[in-house]
């Protein structure tokens, strides 16, 4: 599903002839994003915590390689039509890597105790014990099993009380996209430097690079680098919403390369709430619980 409505917003946006085309092609484009999200990190409760770096560093990777390519096509002669066409090997590469190469999670080990109702959402210090070691040696079932079970029994209200423990996390993640749509989509456009080497077309394409290229590093840095104290990326991204703020009314910067050097601080923040956020919940939240409580965050991507 989400592989076909990606190639319909390609057809849609390449072959557009009037403004309610271009923004269907958006919508269908919002569309397979959105299914994509809630399938792909919904599996990342069944794989190993690692599997969290690699989908955001991949996440980040879509993201300048997206905005590098369309760049570089449109500024190399070609397009704007027909580099969206080109992309059309995006979705075939999507499948293939979902049917062929992805090794889908046939058995894992259930552990019984963490089934169980009474068992808390977020781990605690003290819940390591050698009785949860004796889970490991639980027998095999099939990868969604346990999880499918807890959530079956759970009602619609104990669901939506899920999402209590996650606030923690949720609004910092918020407050960190709202200030981060607000630069990139309000504010990039009006901030531009005349008379340089790039068209004013061509700033704002790059700006976009520059943006997806930080948030690239950062997600790609859990590994290396990790915080719990997540409420510093929005109090830095609403630092840097006020500097663009700024600049777009009173262009004040000199050059272009200071521009792109808060750009690529931008991104680096927006990553990093992302990864970070998400890496907390793969460890603090319950094995069991962890395919449900993931799936408010799946609104939160670029």
């Amino acid at each position: 599903m989400s592989i076909l409505f990606v190639v319909a917003a390609f057809i849609t946006v390449a072959t557009s002839v009037a403004t309610w085309m271009s923004l269907l092609g958006v919508v269908f484009a919002s569309i397979s994003s959105g299914i994509g999200e809630i399938t792909f990190l919904s599996l990342t409760a069944l794989f190993h915590k690692n599997t969290i770096s690699t989908w955001s560093s991949g996440t980040g990777g879509a993201g300048v390689i997206g905005a590098l390519s369309y760049a570089g096509l449109t500024g190399a002669g070609l397009s704007p039509r027909h580099t969206i066409l080109a992309m059309l090997l995006v979705p075939a590469l999507m499948a293939v890597s979902y049917y062929i190469i992805l090794v889908h999670p046939n058995s894992i080990k259930s552990r019984k105790c963490q089934t169980e109702d009474q068992s808390p959402l977020l781990k605690q210090p003290t819940d390591i014990t050698p009785d949860e070691d004796s889970c490991n040696d639980s027998e095999e079932v099939t990868g969604t099993t346990a999880a499918t079970s807890y959530i079956s029994r759970l009602s619609t209200r104990q669901r939506l009380m899920l999402i209590l423990p996650l606030l923690k996390y949720m609004i910092p993640l918020f407050s960190v996209y709202v200030a981060e749509y607000y630069i990139n989509q309000a504010l990039f456009e009006l901030i531009y430097f005349e008379d340089i080497w790039l068209t004013l077309a061509e700033q704002y394409r790059w700006y976009q690079v520059d943006y997806q290229l930080g948030v690239f590093i950062s997600r790609s840095s859990v590994n290396l680098f990790h915080t719990k104290a997540i409420w510093v990326f929005p109090v830095m991204q609403v630092i840097n919403a006020v500097f663009f703020s700024v600049e777009a009314y009173f262009l004040f910067v000199p050059s272009i390369w200071i521009v792109f050097a808060v750009i690529f601080f931008e991104g680096l923040m927006g990553g990093a709430a992302y990864v970070n956020a998400f890496f907390s919940i793969s460890e603090d939240v319950r094995n069991h619980a962890k395919q449900i409580m993931i799936l408010p965050f799946s609104y939160y991507e670029d």
